[in-house]
This record gives structure tokens, sequence and C-alpha cells, in this order.
């Protein structure tokens, strides 16, 4: 007597199932142990890999009709360089990750390999518990970058209760404080954009406008250049980044231009994307 069962197995990642094994189960004797399994047939759908595709670095439609460009490859530092001893940042499974724990004498940070000045700045990153990192715009490679340029900061603060302040993720560090605190838990990948535009630096995380600061309005700002390196963080704990992308804005001979001392004629950011408008 024999019973025969059936099994189909999902193979294709789409919620498509395929028979791909008859299992036939033989009942030798009734005292018997043993099961013996044929195959009927032979698998034609594709291998099941067990690890993850990498992520891969992409544009959309949008940021494809606003010029954007990608700033990490995906596969690569390629465009970007150690502002110190190499070897904090890698690339693996196409994300950036900055890692210098128990190493300090690496660098801290890792910049790209030219200088910007009007942009807009599109990422994800990923924190771990009790993480410290951010990002660098308009930095110099000399000196500390956070305070000879500025940083937007990316700390482990979801759960946080107190009103926002100067050193919360969004922040431009010690110098503005975020409007709320939006960031995700610690794990989780969030959303940034940075906005910088003449003398307008403006945040978006996860949606959410967190920062919209001119810096002629704070006199630690006023000096500070308006052109720099863009540079990503290893402070403390691992962080990681992906979808690393940028749109340079282009001003006309005649914009104003550098610091201004009354923030009401600060250039206009030109956003095309609704999501810099006024969330």
């Amino acid at each position: 007597m024999y019973t025969v069962l059936a099994r189909t197995i999902e193979h294709d990642g789409y919620s498509r199932g395929r028979p791909i094994l008859t299992i036939l189960l033989k009942s030798l004797q009734p005292s018997a142990t043993m099961m013996m399994l044929l195959l009927s047939g032979s698998a034609t759908g594709p291998a099941v890999d067990s690890q993850p595709d990498p992520v891969q670095s992409q544009l959309n439609a949008e940021e494809q009709a606003a010029g954007f460009k990608l700033l990490f490859n995906g596969k690569d530092l390629t465009g970007w360089a150690h502002n110190g001893k190499p070897g904090s940042f890698t690339v693996k499974d196409g994300i950036i990750v900055g890692d210098r724990l128990e190493r300090w004498d690496l660098a801290y940070w890792l910049s790209t390999e030219r200088e910007y000045g009007d942009f807009e700045l599109r990422l994800q990153y990923k924190i771990g518990e009790g993480g410290n990192s951010g990002i660098f715009i308009r930095a110099p490679h000399e000196g500390r970058a956070s305070l000879m340029g500025m940083e937007v900061q990316i700390v482990d603060d979801h759960a946080g209760k107190d009103a926002p302040g100067v050193s919360n993720t969004g922040a431009i560090y010690r110098v503005v404080a975020p409007k709320a605190l939006a960031s995700k838990p610690a794990g989780q990948w969030n959303d940034l954009w940075i906005l910088c535009d003449g003398d307008l630096v403006k945040v978006t995380l996860n949606r959410q406008v967190i920062t919209d600061a001119t810096m002629a309005a704070y006199k630690q700002l006023q000096s500070r250049p308006r052109k720099g390196y863009i540079g990503l963080s290893a402070h403390t704990k691992p962080t990681q980044f992906r979808n690393i992308r940028l749109r340079e804005i282009v001003h006309q001979p005649t914009e104003q231009r550098g610091p201004t001392t009354n923030p009401a004629s600060a250039p206009a950011a030109r956003p095309l994307w609704g999501l810099h408008k006024g969330m």
C-alpha cells in the first residue's frame, strides 16, 4: 500500500508556490521503522539564497527628475575618504558601516572627496542602542568638524521624554535644537534629508521637518563656512548608512551668496520636493 503526499514549496519570494517535490511514503511492513523518500522530478525553479540581496542604492523618479545623483554607489567607498587613519568605515551588503569601537585611533569620520556648498542630501541611517553619530555638512578637514563646519546630530533618543535640545537627533549640534524628537527606535532605518541653501539649513527626519534655521540668526553659525565636505560619523557605537544621494543647487550669478546680516534676506530654497515645504 502506498500513500502519496504532494507538497508545494514556495521558492521565488513572490508568494507564488509551485509544486517542486512529490514525496512518496511507502509502508513497507506494518512493523517497519524506516521511511523512504523518493524524488519524482527535478527542481526547475531558482535556488533559495539564504543571504539577503545587498541593498541597492537607487533614485526614484522624482529624484531623477530633480537632478539627484548617487553619492554612494552601494559597492565600495569610491568618492569617499577617511579623514584620518583608515579602517573605521567599510561596505557590507550595500551599506556603509562606521565602527571604531575599541579602535579609537581610527578616523572618526568619512568624508566626501570634494566639497559642496548648496545642496540637498538624502540618506538612510540605522543606529544601535545608546549610539551617537552625525552627518557633517560644509565641514573642513582640519579641526573639529562639528564646530568648524556643522553637524546634524544623530543619537539614540527615540524614547526621550524631555524637550528636544541641541544634542538631540536633527539638531545643528550645540546650536539649534530640533522642534521634535522624530527618530525611530534603535535598530530601525531612518530617512534623513538635509537641505543647505545659502544661510538656510533645514532637516527633515522621517517625513517631518524638525529643524529650519537661518545661519545668520545664530552668532555661533555666522562665521562658519558656506561650503565644505560632507561626512559620516563613527563616534561611538556602530552606525549604518545607505541610499546616499545628493542634488546640488546651482544659483544664477546675480543671486545673493554667502553670509547675510539680515536673516530675512537669506536666499530661499528651491524645493520641488513637497516634504520640505512645511510639514
